[in-house]
């Protein structure tokens, strides 16, 4: 039976602070058994170091992770340059692959590659958790790849890396290797632990702003409207098409439509991707996930309040779905742009403690969260991958444990 623990530190020297992450979650228990080793880190820290300190730390664990925006556990948020934060998972029913070179263009095989050796690895594998690069990814071709060796049935959850907000370069570990296009899964094996899953974005549709994808390469979208990609989305914008990814994201969330069945499931009309390289001359743009042409697409905008009463009914759904139940541990993937915009910032700490409380109550659940830039999370049953979302991951029980 898997057991798990988590820990979250500031401390700006990187050894000192994996050194106190893994103290907090295993509060004098036993670290030699812990198995698996998440790290969610910003990006300040010093890779090198935090692995290395990891790995002295936790000798028989496989230490895995990836860097985001902040970071996430069950003492709240930290968006500090040099936060940190760790899930430990002890016991024998886990297993962990890793391929390098992940791309849109490759981002069926490669999965399917990974998926393959994590099945020959773990017998009776009913979840995976899934931590990729963030910039160059199709999110829908990875789930096809898994699904490809597992089915459709088995549940995927995780999300993809983020740096600072300047989608420059995001990066991965495993062992002691860091990696900027690399995929990493998790494969879980206990019978009794059920992943639940709940997922909502905050934004609504702008009147007027649609497009039309009329030439795309996977994940790579060349022209809308019959025009170059980027300036057509800039001109809605009002914004040179010099403008920087980086400096766009909270602003170019894409929507496409949902059936009428999965609609009501998410709470939301459209999926959201969101735009997060372009082209070096300035005229075509990557989404993480692949789009065939002849989508149409929606330009979406930021709506506290539906973000707010949205989550609201995802923590309703959630409760059905507890059944009174406890998670034994929680896995959440969030977008950066969720919370109360005051001062000038996004304000975050009210938005977790609405989901923490409800989750947790006053017990101490280990928690581990990261601002990514996507998420796989399913909706309706299906995996799916997203952007701009709030993806909870509670892994609870199952009745027949």
């Amino acid at each position: 039976m898997l057991t798990f623990n988590s820990g979250i530190s500031n401390s700006v020297n990187s050894k000192s602070a994996i050194t106190d992450c893994i103290s907090s979650a295993f509060d004098g228990e036993d670290v030699q058994d812990c198995a698996v080793l998440v790290i969610h880190s910003t990006v300040g820290h010093n890779f090198k170091q935090l692995l290395a300190a990891a790995k002295d730390a936790c000798p028989t664990a496989e230490i895995i992770g990836c860097t985001g925006s902040g970071v996430i556990g069950r003492e709240g948020v930290s968006e500090s340059m040099r936060a940190l934060a760790v899930m430990a998972v002890s016991g024998d029913e886990v297993a962990v692959v890793s391929r390098t070179g992940l791309n849109g263009n490759n981002s069926a095989e490669l999965a399917e590659d990974a998926a393959r050796e994590l099945s020959g690895k773990l017998a009776g594998t009913n979840m995976i958790y899934i931590l990729s690069a963030g910039l160059d990814i199709s999110g829908n071709n990875v789930i096809e790849g898994v699904e490809k060796v597992f089915g459709a049935d088995l549940p995927i959850f995780g999300a993809t890396a983020a740096d600072n907000g300047k989608a420059k370069g995001t990066f991965q570990f495993h062992g002691e290797d860091v990696m900027e296009d690399g995929i990493i899964m998790v494969g879980f094996a206990d019978p009794s632990l059920e992943v639940l899953m709940g997922v909502h974005h905050g934004s609504v549709p702008l009147e007027g702003m649609t497009f039309e994808v009329t030439k795309s390469e996977n994940n790579h979208i060349i022209e809308l409207d019959g025009g170059p990609a980027w300036p057509a989305l800039m001109a809605k914008l009002g914004l040179p098409p010099e403008s920087e990814t980086g400096d766009t994201l909270p602003i170019t969330g894409l929507g496409i439509d949902l059936d009428e069945t999965d609609s009501g499931a998410y709470d939301n009309p459209q999926i959201l991707y969101v735009p997060i390289k372009k082209s070096e001359d300035h005229q075509s743009f990557y989404l993480p996930t692949s789009v065939a042409e002849g989508t149409k697409m929606v330009l979406m905008q930021r709506d506290e309040q539906y973000i707010f009463d949205g989550l609201d009914r995802l923590m309703e759904r959630m409760a059905a779905k507890l059944d009174g139940r406890r998670p034994v541990a929680v896995f959440h993937a969030d977008c950066m742009a969720r919370g109360r915009h005051m001062f000038n910032r996004v304000l975050k700490d009210e938005i977790i403690a609405k989901m923490q409380y409800p989750l947790c109550g006053d017990d101490t659940v280990p928690w581990l969260g990261l601002y990514g830039y996507s998420e796989f999370c399913q909706i309706n049953g299906k995996n799916r991958f997203h952007s701009y979302t709030t993806s909870l991951f509670p892994l609870v029980r199952n009745e027949v444990a």
